[in-house]
């Protein structure tokens, strides 16, 4: 049993553009998230996965591969009182929202309860350890398209190991999606 997630992980040009947003972001006392931890999460599982077991579970996932794009940058809860700063989706949120809804029904048999919110997919920036307002970079990015769209073909389930220097992710299964 271990923490794990399933994702999307972008390809590595759109991580390029990725980082160089990031660079242009000015957010003071942010803990940035690095490049191997980017991905848009599905459904977060916890502390005891059985990430075999989730692999199996989501070996009958349909949907079909399609195209997304990343654009505008956002806060959770609100970029005034910001503890999260993220990526958001300009192009192809209905197909990550579909992704997320057939993870969760797959994974439900196993224990796993879905969000009890609506889903927002996003990519994490970056984390704040006290609120913040980050209401100039949102406000400087919140329509701009970071990267070229690229095609989500493939669910990826991810170990998370924690440590000092922040989370470690492993992939340990990659299920490809039709086409």
């Amino acid at each position: 049993m271990t923490r794990a997630f399933v994702a999307v992980r972008p390809p590595d040009g759109v991580l390029d553009a990725v980082e160089a947003l990031v660079g242009a972001l000015d957010v003071p006392d942010a803990r940035w998230t690095d490049r191997d931890q980017w991905h848009v999460t599905l459904q977060f599982l916890g502390n005891r996965a059985d990430v075999d077991a989730v692999a199996a579970a989501l070996a009958p996932l349909a949907v079909h591969a399609g195209n997304v794009r990343f654009g505008g940058v956002g806060a959770f809860p609100t970029p005034r009182r910001a503890r999260v700063v993220w990526l958001g989706v300009a192009t192809g949120e209905p197909l990550l929202a579909q992704l997320a809804a057939c993870v969760a029904v797959l994974l439900r048999p196993l224990g796993f309860e879905p969000e009890g919110r609506a889903y927002h997919p996003h990519l994490t920036l970056a984390r704040c350890k006290t609120p913040t307002d980050v209401r100039a970079a949102t406000d400087a990015f919140a329509t701009a398209e970071v990267g070229a769209p690229w095609t989500a073909g493939e669910v990826v389930v991810y170990e998370s190991t924690r440590g000092r220097a922040g989370a470690r992710y492993t992939p340990r299964a990659t299920l490809t999606l039709p086409r």
